[in-house]
């Protein structure tokens, strides 16, 4: 085969692309494989990259996380709207703690998934390791009397106000917010709804199947970090056998 450096065709782009089956995710390196499969183009690293940008930007693939992309079929990108509490919260960690990575999740994002909506709220704030119990005394001069650190499930619901605070500690692989990296993703959501030792008793057991399903249904999951994060949480074999209790297919591209 003979190959020449030339402009890039979009037709041939959009040829590879139509190769890729919908919502399957994959990687920069795949999709420059996908479209330069039965081409005599070679195209150099600058156009290859610019390909991937114009995909993007025209909305023929999206980013699901770091260099995981996909053809968008009926799944969207997981966003959640969060309430003014969360943000405000966010914003004084920042303001506090300007180099100390954290995520928030509030317990009302499951309203979408469950089938009994809930009510009064939690803020779940995940700190690095290191700065958990700095991250609470900052945190408790600010809300002091709703803010509990790492919480047994019976003191959670002694102490349980609207709006109520939970400290805890962030694993190193937790994948990071696509918008704000303060953001907590569905991926994370999900393995904490079923290896967590607090919010698996928070949340009714009776929505986890759905929960799941309509995750996997209706959202693009990076299969790959959720199984990386179990990895680092210690918790896989935990994760595997909810999955299997539950009878939730999860592909996992790690095995």
């Amino acid at each position: 085969m003979v190959f020449r450096r030339e402009k890039i065709d979009m037709q041939n782009i959009q040829k590879g692309l139509s190769a890729i089956e919908p919502g399957r995710t994959f990687s920069r390196e795949e999709y420059y494989a996908a479209i330069q499969n039965g081409s005599e183009i070679l195209l150099k690293e600058d156009a290859l990259a610019y390909s991937l940008r114009k995909s993007l930007s025209d909305g023929d693939i999206v980013r699901v996380s770091w260099n995981q992309y996909a053809v968008p079929a009926k799944k969207r990108i997981y966003r959640h709207d969060y309430s003014e509490a969360a943000k405000e919260v966010a914003a004084k960690m920042q303001e506090a703690f300007s180099d100390v990575r954290f995520q928030i999740f509030e317990l009302i994002q499951l309203n979408e998934f469950v089938n009994h909506l809930i009510a009064h709220n939690t803020i779940f704030l995940y700190v690095e390791n290191d700065v958990v119990d700095y991250a609470f005394d900052a945190m408790k001069r600010e809300y002091a009397g709703r803010i509990m650190l790492k919480p047994s499930i019976t003191e959670y619901y002694r102490y349980l106000l609207d709006d109520e605070i939970v400290v805890g500690r962030l694993p190193s692989e937790s994948p990071k917010g696509l918008e704000q990296p303060w953001e907590t993703r569905l991926e994370k959501i999900l393995v904490d709804i079923a290896v967590d030792k607090l919010l698996s008793q928070i949340v009714p057991a009776g929505e986890y199947r759905n929960i799941f399903t309509d995750s996997i249904d209706r959202y693009f999951l990076d299969t790959k970090g959720m199984f990386r994060y179990t990895k680092r949480k210690g918790a896989e074999e935990k994760f595997r056998a909810f999955l299997e209790k539950y009878k939730i297919n999860l592909e996992d591209d790690e095995q």
